[in-house]
């Protein structure tokens, strides 16, 4: 646990002292990248993250998916729990938990709403080659997708990070939950047991 803090502070230090527009070039390669790879074209829904801070920015990632006609839904923080909202757009999204923007309403991501092909994108902290991710210490997507595994609603999982927050190896535990893929300005990693 004291190693994980230790890796948090350390990697986010490197990502927060990164130059503005040094990161947004390397968002816009990994949107464009993104945008180019069956994990995108294949789905009909995508939940992401809104960017906050240093993350990896995901605001054109939005507006390129609502244009495509996909529907997208971002998540809200409510107590211990996190639900997805469906977006129509980036207005409607207002700062929340922790001055993060989330959508004020719209309908929730569930059985009814989810769709045969949808990806979720991750944010976290720092990777390692192996897709290991240590987050930032609230769980929120670790209890998501095991919620969501529980409701038989299956979903493909892709984190978006910079080089710079992967390592070679990280410690973890049973209860995290590995994203499927990790996508960074330079390279695409898969999860070693994953082949789709």
């Amino acid at each position: 646990m004291e190693e994980k803090k230790r890796l948090r502070r350390q990697i986010l230090a490197l990502r927060d002292a990164m130059p503005a527009d040094e990161r947004e070039e390397k968002s816009r390669k990994i949107t464009e990248t993104l945008v180019s790879m069956p994990f995108y074209g294949e789905a009909d829904c995508i939940m992401t993250y809104v960017n906050y801070k240093s993350e990896v920015n995901t605001t054109d990632l939005v507006n390129k998916a609502l244009a495509d006609g996909k529907r997208v839904f971002a998540p809200k923080v409510s107590g211990e729990t996190m639900e997805f909202y469906q977006l129509t757009g980036m207005e409607d999204l207002q700062e929340g938990y922790k001055g993060i923007r989330e959508p004020v309403s719209g309908r929730i991501f569930d059985a009814e709403t989810a769709a045969d092909h949808t990806l979720m994108l991750m944010p976290g902290a720092v990777f390692d080659e192996q897709c290991h991710r240590i987050g930032y210490g609230k769980g929120f997507y670790d209890r998501y997708l095991k919620r969501l595994l529980e409701t038989g609603i299956s979903v493909r999982t892709l984190a978006l990070c910079y080089e710079c927050q992967v390592l070679s190896e990280i410690p973890f535990e049973g209860h995290d939950v590995r994203p499927q893929a990790i996508l960074t300005e330079m390279r695409f990693r898969r999860h070693p047991d994953r082949t789709d």
